[in-house]
């Protein structure tokens, strides 16, 4: 927020706890703390505890939600902003499906254009039930230029997979397109992770918007330190 660079705002955390606390803060949802309340991953999603400033730097099983100083880093703003793929697909839908496990396969063992990818994988972009939703991924992603293709995504072959997205973009940038594969790892992929992660609060739309000024706070309160007092 202009506002916030503007003065330098140092954000406490006593605002922080009270976002935590609140209804829609984020965009239309239950407050974050109806659900994430321990860092224990048998009582609360993911082992996050957001009741607490030393509950969210401890982070969920899976890692750390901020990371002081680094407003980038960290599962907060990934959670808050990125839709799950397919666009629409339902809160409730599993994480294990066949096809998500395929996809997380093949990077683990390499993402080479190999049986597994030709066979598997890439058919898996074209068919519109693959990952639960009711639209292939094909649709929105098939070219490496927007429009027609958002993010100048090509899940069309291995070649455009591997290339990423923004590449056009980024090029006018003096910046490589952004990976959405890292080969041996796909729980740090973009593209595992779109597949099983929903956008944060639960059940909130596809269509909401992924700036809502609190973010920023929120992201003002990480950049500097994410202190506790």
């Amino acid at each position: 927020m202009k506002v916030l660079d503007e003065y330098d705002i140092d954000v406490g955390y006593d605002y922080i706890a009270t976002l935590m606390r609140l209804p829609n803060a984020f965009g239309e949802g239950a407050a974050c703390v109806v659900c994430h309340t321990s860092n224990d991953p048998k009582k609360s999603p993911a082992g996050l505890d957001l009741t607490s400033c030393e509950g969210i730097h401890k982070g969920a099983v899976s890692g750390p939600m901020v990371v002081p100083g680094k407003f980038k880093e960290g599962s907060f703003r990934r959670r808050m902003r990125d839709n799950r793929m397919p666009l629409g697909v339902r809160f409730d839908v599993p994480q294990d499906l066949p096809a998500i496990l395929d996809v997380k396969k093949w990077i683990e063992t390499g993402a080479k254009n190999d049986k597994l990818f030709k066979e598997k994988v890439l058919p898996s972009f074209k068919n519109p039930e693959a990952f639960g939703g009711e639209q292939s991924c094909v649709e929105c992603h098939m070219s490496n230029q927007e429009p027609p293709s958002f993010h100048e995504l090509d899940l069309t072959s291995h070649k455009g997979v591997m290339l990423g997205a923004d590449a056009i973009a980024k090029a006018a940038e003096g910046l490589p397109p952004v990976k959405i594969v890292i080969p041996g790892k796909a729980k740090e992929s973009k593209l595992y992770l779109r597949l099983v992660e929903n956008r944060m609060p639960g059940g909130i739309g596809a269509s909401e918007n992924r700036d809502h000024p609190n973010m920023y706070v929120m992201f003002e309160w990480i950049e500097h330190g994410a202190k506790c007092n």
